[in-house]
């Protein structure tokens, strides 16, 4: 009788996005065998219902980060917030100059800025709009020379990187509150763990008992897997992070 076993790994301390990581990369090393998941239909249908699962439970992944995504977003947009109220603030050493100059230059400014006025209360998409619109024409040849006066171009560009930086973060984003389904990641990892664990059982019984190395093949693509992801624990317990390979 063989000895072979699977792997010990705790499971409960992977994270989420690493449990869903430890299923694909069975199905990926198992596709790039040469075995045949028909050869053993009972083997088939606890395969099957496993990787039934895995577009659910990725879709409540996506769903978490964009929770966490939300989060960034709303520091982007904060930074830019500041870049506006620093630009108006650059305005304001030149409200008492002598200068003939800069007495204009502020005038022209301090108006085309006015024009924003709580432009920060605005809708993410229409204060990136507006943005926009201020930056264009801050940088346009009708204020260059009165920018140039105030030596407020630093400031100009700081707003226009912040606001590009928010704008392509919010872009990248899936942004579907009104129409997406919630998913419940807990009680989806739950059924996703249970299935993965009849499988893996199933397979350790049976590369126990039986000769074929069909069984034992399979067993040491489960358990190239699991080695990986026990050490990702170990690591992450220990904080030695230099035996573990990039995922």
């Amino acid at each position: 009788m063989s000895t072979a076993k699977l792997i010990p790994i705790d499971q409960a301390a992977l994270h989420n996005a690493e449990f869903g990581q430890l299923i694909v990369r069975f199905f990926e090393d198992f596709n790039g065998s040469s075995l045949d998941v028909k050869a053993d239909l009972d083997f088939k249908k606890l395969y099957d219902a496993l990787q039934l699962q895995i577009p659910t439970y990725n879709a409540a992944l996506d769903q978490v980060r964009a929770s966490e995504e939300s989060k960034q977003i709303a520091e982007f947009d904060r930074m830019r917030d500041l870049d506006v109220k620093a630009l108006r603030n650059s305005l304001r050493p030149y409200r008492n100059s002598r200068i003939q100059s800069e007495i204009d230059a502020h005038a022209v400014l301090n108006l085309l800025v006015s024009e924003y006025k709580d432009v920060e209360n605005e809708s993410y998409e229409s204060e990136t709009n507006k943005l926009n619109s201020l930056v264009a024409r801050l940088q346009s040849s009708d204020y260059t020379s009165h920018v140039a006066t105030m030596g407020i171009v630093k400031f100009i560009n700081q707003l226009a990187d912040s606001n590009m930086a928010f704008n392509d973060l919010f872009a990248q984003r899936s942004y579907k509150t009104s129409q997406k389904i919630v998913l419940d990641v807990k009680i989806l990892r739950k059924s996703l763990a249970a299935d993965y664990r009849k499988m893996t059982g199933y397979i350790a019984a049976l590369a126990s008992v039986k000769d074929d190395a069909y069984y034992k093949d399979i067993l040491a693509i489960i358990n190239n897997g699991r080695s990986y992801f026990s050490n990702v624990v170990l690591a992450r317990r220990t904080g030695n992070k230099s035996n573990v390979e990039k995922l």
